[in-house]
């Protein structure tokens, strides 16, 4: 009886711990946890508190080595743009730059010439280019303009010279009245001529002259055809003449620079001395 009592008691402690265990920890862990709005309530019960209370640490701090105070920049406030006072650079002096002589440089394009720049010295040995030597002025003043296109800054100078004169002479005659009565005679052929006193006593009738050969020559071939003895006569007579000149150089070689550039224009230019 006594052993029955034991078993029982043993059976029956077994099943409350059994449903102890059940009603605590496997049923916590098998259900899903309850949602309260929108935190997360687990019906897991809190672990128990241990009876014992722990006593805090301590903890003593380490003492630092003292270090010197210093104080802190105190940063200055910005200037205002308006007030910023910009440092005054001086401008470096300009070096004064040498004299130059005439400068020639190569043309940019078969129709423009480099600008002949005058220098300011006044040498004993100085150089200048005579474009042309015309005796009509308004001739010298349409090549001055042609060659200022080009860039130049050409002058005219006046002087006199004995240049040749070549005369075309339709007749020679003893008496004034024969010259008379031939001058109507070319007249009427279209050639306009004057009268004009030669050597011996003679009078001659002057149909045209010209300071170039062969423009005479061309008069006297159209008197030739009309059957007259036409005669030329060349002689040095002192005569007004415009140079066309362009710059001045002290070095010749910088004078034939320009002479070649000139001819390549179809000028016919000289260096002369100025």
């Amino acid at each position: 009886m006594a052993k029955r009592l034991v078993i029982y008691g043993v059976v029956g402690i077994a099943l409350v711990g059994g449903f102890y265990w059940y009603t605590h920890y496997y049923r916590a862990q098998s259900s899903p946890p309850a949602r309260v709005g929108r935190r997360t309530v687990s019906s897991r019960p809190a672990p128990p508190r241990s009876p014992f209370k722990r006593s805090p640490v301590k903890t003593e701090a380490v003492k630092s080595p003292k270090r010197s105070k210093i104080p802190a920049p105190t940063a200055k406030p910005a200037p205002s743009p308006s007030k910023v006072k910009l440092p005054v650079v001086a401008k470096p002096a300009k070096t004064p730059e040498p004299t130059q002589t005439a400068t020639f440089t190569e043309k940019s394009s078969p129709k423009r010439l480099a600008k002949v720049v005058e220098p300011q010295m006044r040498g004993e040995n100085l150089f200048t280019i005579q474009v042309a030597s015309l005796v009509v002025e308004r001739n010298a003043l349409s090549l001055k303009k042609r060659l200022a296109k080009f860039g130049y800054s050409p002058v005219i100078k006046k002087k006199t010279a004995r240049i040749k004169r070549h005369r075309v002479y339709g007749g020679e005659f003893t008496s004034h009245q024969e010259a008379e009565q031939a001058a109507r005679r070319l007249n009427v052929d279209g050639f306009a001529s004057n009268l004009v006193r030669i050597e011996h006593g003679k009078v001659a009738l002057e149909v045209g002259w010209s300071y170039n050969l062969n423009d005479a020559i061309d008069i006297a071939r159209s008197l030739q055809k009309k059957n007259y003895t036409p005669r030329i006569v060349s002689k040095a007579d002192p005569t007004v003449v415009h140079a066309v000149r362009v710059g001045r150089y002290e070095d010749r070689s910088e004078a034939l620079q320009v002479v070649e550039a000139l001819r390549e224009e179809g000028f016919s230019p000289l260096i002369i001395r100025y």
